[in-house]
């Protein structure tokens, strides 16, 4: 296979396409606040852009290869962050940054078809289910206030939200095992 370039129109495309990605990994080694992370990932895509002229990838699209070639960017603009600022706002070395970073590469594919399939599998849900989770966990609600918004008990509550918790587990491992991931 040869080895073939990335536009800077393709590379912004793939950038906003896989932004999650590179964001997770990065909060993955950086026990950081948020603004520290928000640094790091803009220092990476700096980087990335000044660099793009490097990149070139051989599989049939480069969005592997890219956010494989962003993470490790991301890893070094971390460890440097570190060294610039000392432990007081990112408390790992960079030994247990490469081996957190080891570990992530060998996971991200699952960890990103996992995420898809929860997407599907939310998106299968009814309205009503749908709207609880969001009241709970993207709004931030309290049992308590889902209980009194909804006109029901605590306990049912409780219970309805494993229930749907439980059967999106169950979806999702369906899902991966369709994608031949092994249970």
């Amino acid at each position: 296979m040869s080895e073939k370039p990335l536009s800077p129109d393709q590379f912004v495309v793939l950038i906003a396409r896989h932004e999650r990605r590179v964001r997770s990994f990065i909060v993955s080694l950086a026990a950081a606040s948020a603004d520290a992370v928000d640094e790091v990932v803009q220092a990476t895509y700096l980087v990335a852009w000044q660099k793009l002229q490097t990149f070139t990838y051989v599989e049939a699209t480069p969005d592997e290869e890219l956010v494989r070639w962003m993470c490790t960017i991301a890893r070094f603009e971390l460890m440097s962050y570190s060294r610039r600022y000392g432990s007081s706002r990112v408390s790992f070395d960079d030994r247990l940054i490469e081996q957190i970073a080891a570990v992530h590469a060998e996971t991200s594919d699952y960890l990103e078809s996992r995420h898809q399939a929860l997407r599907g599998c939310l998106e299968k849900l009814p309205q009503r289910q749908r709207e609880m989770l969001g009241q709970r966990y993207w709004r931030g609600l309290s049992i308590q206030e889902l209980a009194a918004g909804r006109g029901q008990d605590v306990n049912a509550v409780y219970t309805a939200l494993s229930r749907i918790r439980k059967g999106l587990e169950r979806c999702i491992r369906v899902s991966l095992r369709q994608e031949g991931y092994p249970q």
